[in-house]
């Protein structure tokens, strides 16, 4: 879930089969589907994931096409802008890609092509669920909202 201020985060993590350099060139988000938020139901927030460096990327769904493109941060020292494609990755050099998913203002499904060369030759990667797509959606107004942790008895947290 995610609301218009709360972007969800995708992470992909790239790796080759061979330690032969895989140069990443680029990425692109494709909507499978977009449907109005669900009026029933209830709405379970949580967060997973762990501490490993990444590349940020913001993805815009409030934009035709979808965009993607590096993460701008505001800091006290001033705006930083995360690197851009191309990214190398090998069997023993792999990277980590965050999509920060935002605007996301309705049950949206979607697909990820990577682009990349390897030894000269362009190529694509479809990440698509085994053709079912990735699915976000923002928080529907009207149904209950319940954390993670209710869900296995620990309202101590």
């Amino acid at each position: 879930m995610a609301a218009e201020d709360e972007p969800v985060t995708i992470h992909v993590t790239l790796q080759g089969e061979t330690g032969q350099a895989i140069v990443v060139t680029g990425a692109e988000v494709t909507v499978l589907s977009s449907d109005p938020l669900p009026t029933k139901g209830s709405v379970i927030d949580g967060e997973c994931g762990g501490g490993v460096d990444e590349r940020a990327f913001d993805v815009d769904f409030g934009q035709r096409p979808v965009t993607v493109g590096p993460q701008i941060r505001r800091t006290a020292q001033g705006t930083q802008v995360g690197r851009d494609f191309p990214f190398k990755v090998s069997s023993g050099d792999p990277e980590q890609f965050a999509f920060q998913l935002r605007n996301v203002g309705r049950d949206v499904r979607f697909a990820i092509t990577l682009t990349w060369v390897s030894d000269g030759e362009p190529g694509t990667t479809r990440l698509d669920n085994e053709g079912r797509g990735y699915r976000v959606m923002g928080v529907p107004t009207g149904v209950p909202r319940y954390p993670l942790r209710s869900l296995y008895g620990d309202t101590a947290r």
